[in-house]
C-alpha cells in the first residue's frame, strides 16, 4: 500500500480516495469554499514534501487528516491571530450553500451542517471527525493530536450541544 518508490503517484491515488472528504472537513472548519479548496490542495503538497515521514503504521486516510487539520490551524492563525482566538469561543461564520448543494445534501445534512457551524471549534471537529467521517477514537485522536479520553468527553459534550441546539431551533428527527 505505501510504495516508497513512487510517491508522486501514491499522492494521486490518495488524492483521488480521499479528497472530497478532506474537502468537506476543512470546509466545515473555515466555511469558505475557495479557502477550503485551497487548503485541501496545500493538504497534499505537504503530504507530497512530507512523504517519506509517512510510516505506514497508520491509515492514509488519517495521516492525511492530520495534515489538512494542521495546514487549516496555520491558515487561521496566519489569518488573524485574534480571531484564531476567538474562533475558540464562537461558532464559524459560515457561507450559504448554494441551491444546488442544498439538493446533493438533501435538508436533512444542510440542516445538520448548519446547526454544526454553530458549535465551538473543537466539537465541531471531533463531531465531523467521529460522527461524519467515521474515524476511530483512536484515529480521531490522532488526527487531532489528542489523547483518547479527551476525544470521548469532547464528543459527549459536544453531541449533546448540538442534540439542544438542534432541538431549540425546532428539528424533530433524531440525531444520534
Amino acid at each position: 500500500m505505501h510504495d516508497s518508490n513512487n510517491p508522486e503517484q501514491q499522492i494521486k491515488e490518495w488524492y483521488q480516495q480521499y479528497s472530497n472528504h478532506i474537502f468537506r472537513y476543512i470546509l466545515v472548519i473555515v466555511g469558505e469554499r475557495e479557502q477550503a479548496r485551497d487548503l485541501m490542495q496545500e493538504t497534499y503538497v505537504k503530504a507530497f514534501k512530507n512523504y517519506q515521514t509517512f510510516k505506514g503504521d497508520s491509515n492514509p486516510k488519517t495521516w492525511l487528516f492530520r495534515i489538512a487539520r494542521n495546514v487549516t490551524i496555520d491558515y487561521q492563525r496566519k489569518k488573524k491571530p485574534i480571531f484564531y482566538f476567538l474562533d475558540s469561543f464562537a461558532p464559524i461564520k459560515s457561507n450559504e450553500s448554494s441551491p444546488q448543494e442544498v439538493v446533493e445534501l438533501g435538508e436533512d445534512i444542510e440542516y445538520l451542517y448548519n446547526v454544526l457551524s454553530q458549535l465551538k471549534k473543537n466539537y465541531r471537529e471531533v463531531i465531523v471527525l467521529r460522527k461524519i467521517k467515521e474515524f476511530s477514537i483512536k484515529e480521531t485522536a490522532f488526527i487531532l493530536g489528542w489523547k483518547e479520553s479527551r476525544v470521548k468527553t469532547t464528543l459527549h459534550r459536544g453531541l449533546e450541544l448540538l442534540r439542544q441546539e438542534m432541538v431549540k431551533e425546532g428539528y424533530t428527527n433524531e440525531f444520534k
